[in-house]
């Protein structure tokens, strides 16, 4: 978790430490993602998003929590390629994606019985309590963009992600005792495909992202989607 901060806090500094530059036609440019390279044609940008992850289609009996269900995601880098003298924009990425699905405060949490992730009771549970679903991953995202104006664009395309790790995390208080529990090897799908689109004003954008495919290989796990709406830098 720290390592995941960190993540955040360096890239949300790069971001703000982003300059306007002029490219070589001369043109003014103003960027909130950081430019690793410019050229007349092609460059080379950083960018963060988050967002609140709201779940659809779930089984009865599972309610999750959109503002205890997040999604965090950092372009490492994005080759970004331009026609001269076009208004669209080609876009390749390579960055990491961290996700969690909680649920609603009452007395059932997450747990694996055999290979199958269910709901279980809290037996005993007079204080807070906390179950979520963590997943970690490397994405590729593929962006076509349409620029309307000089402060106006939008982009839109498929996210790959790579699943490469996801747990359950539990907690519940017994009177001033606190218990945790943690589950590791939940039959995650490996690789799922998002659909996602970003209106971009003046370098800010707002993204919305679908994520068509369950969480969970089948039957080894509750099956639902969830839409993303956050913030894109």
């Amino acid at each position: 978790m720290k390592k995941l901060f960190l993540m955040v806090l360096l890239a949300v500094g790069l971001t703000a430490n982003a300059e306007t530059f002029t490219s070589k036609d001369g043109e003014s440019k103003s960027k909130t993602d950081l430019t690793l390279k410019d050229g007349e044609t092609t460059d080379w940008t950083m960018h963060f998003g988050v967002g609140v992850n709201i779940a659809t289609g779930a089984p009865d009996g599972y309610e999750f929590a959109p503002f205890k269900s997040w999604d965090l995601q950092w372009t490492v880098a994005q080759i970004d390629y331009t026609p001269k003298g076009a208004s669209q924009t080609y876009s390749a990425g390579l960055g990491l994606n961290w996700r969690n699905y909680g649920l609603k405060d009452n007395n059932t949490m997450l747990a694996k019985t055999g290979d199958v992730v269910g709901l279980v009771p809290i037996i005993e549970n007079d204080g807070s309590r906390s179950s979520r679903i963590h997943t970690m991953g490397i994405n590729v995202p593929l962006f076509f963009t349409q620029k309307f104006s000089k402060d106006f664009s939008f982009s839109v395309g498929p996210v790959v992600n790579f699943n490469l790790g996801g747990w359950i995390n539990n907690s519940w208080e017994v009177g001033d005792i606190e218990h945790k529990s943690s589950t590791k090897k939940i039959g995650l799908r490996p690789v799922t495909v998002d659909i996602m689109g970003v209106f971009d004003i003046s370098g800010l954008g707002i993204f919305c992202k679908y994520s068509p495919m369950s969480v969970f290989k089948k039957d080894r796990g509750p099956e639902f989607r969830s839409i993303t709406v956050g913030l894109y830098l």
